[in-house]
């Protein structure tokens, strides 16, 4: 099992597993919570945690990654920073180790954690990354190959540095999104040129139009026939009258 360090957005990690930092309630939270909600789709996934109703502190539970690339978000239940004498410490290893558990029994191969806690449950960041490193590292994989610990953060991201540890840039798919912005400058080129078009051809019938009305005899040629079509529509009218 490989353990990556990255910068950058968790959702958009290109793995088998997403997990989110969770209250016992499972209710969407702040930061990183709410991110993932939203990505995922707010209703579906609410929806879920609410049939699910709770879960306890150090343990995790899976739903399905709904809008996600990932087969599943894993609901890590992190503790919050009180004083270091009520099992901080292992209730956050627990929460790790809870998911990649979990993780798997769903048979993935790759997961992908924010730093647990280092937000606004308190905890030191330093010690909130050396918690993580140690639990994630002591787990023994059953299916997991790749495990990838994203931080938001450049402090965070220093700190994995001075501990030996490189720290890559997350980025999603590039070349895809490339391609899709490409793609899209592409069809909107075209809907301006066809724009143009039409406007130039709206614009030269009607020089056409009125080069056309302009010419006396054309004009003449309008009336007459605007007279005789109110004759026929008039007579027509009468006739039906009669």
């Amino acid at each position: 099992m490989v353990l990556s360090i990255v910068k950058g957005n968790i959702i958009d990690a290109e793995v088998d597993a997403i997990v989110l930092p969770a209250n016992t309630k499972l209710k969407e939270g702040s930061g990183t919570s709410r991110a993932i909600f939203e990505a995922a789709g707010r209703k579906a996934l609410t929806k879920k945690c609410k049939e699910i109703g709770f879960c306890e502190i150090g343990s995790a539970v899976p739903t399905l990654g709904y809008d996600l690339d990932c087969k599943a978000i894993i609901h890590a239940v992190v503790p919050s920073w009180i004083d270091g004498h009520h099992d901080e410490y292992s209730l956050l290893s627990s929460a790790y180790l809870s998911s990649l558990e979990v993780a798997d029994i769903l048979e993935c191969k790759s997961i992908a954690f924010p730093l647990l806690s280092a937000g606004n449950n308190g905890f030191d960041v330093e010690l909130a990354f050396e918690i993580a490193v140690k639990s994630i590292e002591s787990h023994v994989p059953k299916t997991i190959e790749k495990v990838i610990l994203v931080v938001y953060e450049n402090r965070i991201a220093d700190i994995a540095k001075g501990r030996g540890y490189e720290v890559s840039l997350l980025v999603r798919d590039l070349g895809k999104d490339v391609e899709e912005l490409k793609e899209k400058e592409r069809k909107e080129e075209l809907r301006e040129q066809r724009n143009l078009a039409v406007k130039a051809f709206v614009e030269n019938q009607f020089a056409h139009a009125m080069d056309y009305i302009k010419d006396p005899e054309n004009m003449k040629k309008i009336i007459n026939t605007g007279i005789e079509i109110v004759k026929t529509v008039y007579g027509t009218m009468k006739t039906d009258d009669e």
